[in-house]
This record gives structure tokens, C-alpha cells and sequence, in this order.
């Protein structure tokens, strides 16, 4: 009998936060080169694709959460990919109809997370460009 290892909530949690943040990152990959530059490198080409790609990786997972609760899709996309406050975040879901505490904020906050861990591409997956 095998026991499989499984991570803890809080591991899962901070896991998928890092994930989250690392838009921005990637978003600055994505300008650096202009789709219609002759003049750009290869090595330029290439990361601006999978700059692209990731960015629609993260808008993905966004729209994915959003099938299943609309409240969580928005805190994950105000907090970590805009990266705005949680007062700037209670006043976007306030204004799309969800009353938030502050208080059940983080608790909704750490299951959105949760959530996003689950739909996070493993390590495991290989990008394949297909000609």
C-alpha cells in the first residue's frame, strides 16, 4: 500500500499566490517585443510567445473560477493580478453585487486560492509549438 503525499492547505495557498503574482512579470516579457518588429531576435520571438502564453494561462484559470464563483474569480484577479488593496477589492465586489466583510474576506481570499492551486499547470506540462 502506497500512501500518496499530499500538501497542506497553507503551502497550497502561498503555492498559487506566488503563481498569481507573477503576472505582472510576465506581462512586461510580453512588451518588450512588438509582434511586428522584423528586427527582433529569436531568443526575443520566442519569449514574447511564451509570455503570451502564460498570460492567457492566468486569464484561464481567472475565467475558469469565475464559472464556479464569480466573488472568488474577482478577488484572485483584483489582489494578485492587479495587485490592488483589499479595501480597492471589498469596493470592486461591493460593486459587482457580492457583499464581502472585511473579516470574511481573507477566509473567501484563502479559498480562491485554493481553488486556483487546483488549475495550476504542473511542472510536468511541456509547451509545444505546433507549426
Amino acid at each position: 500500500m502506497s500512501i500518496i503525499p499530499t500538501i497542506d492547505e497553507k503551502t497550497a495557498a502561498n503555492s498559487a499566490k506566488y503563481y498569481l503574482k507573477q503576472f505582472k512579470g510576465w506581462q512586461l516579457v510580453s512588451l518588450r517585443v512588438d509582434e511586428n518588429n522584423p528586427r527582433a531576435t529569436d531568443q526575443a520571438q520566442r519569449e514574447h510567445v511564451k509570455a503570451m502564453f502564460k498570460l492567457q494561462e492566468w486569464q484561464n484559470i481567472i475565467k475558469a473560477i469565475s464559472k464556479d464563483d464569480q466573488a472568488s474569480s474577482i478577488i484572485l484577479d483584483q489582489r494578485f493580478i492587479k495587485q490592488h488593496s483589499t479595501k480597492r477589492t471589498l469596493a470592486e465586489l461591493a460593486a459587482k453585487q457580492h457583499s464581502i466583510t472585511e473579516g470574511n474576506f481573507y477566509h473567501r481570499q484563502h479559498k480562491a486560492l485554493l481553488m486556483a492551486y487546483n488549475l495550476i499547470p504542473s511542472d510536468q506540462v511541456k509547451l509545444v509549438r505546433c507549426e
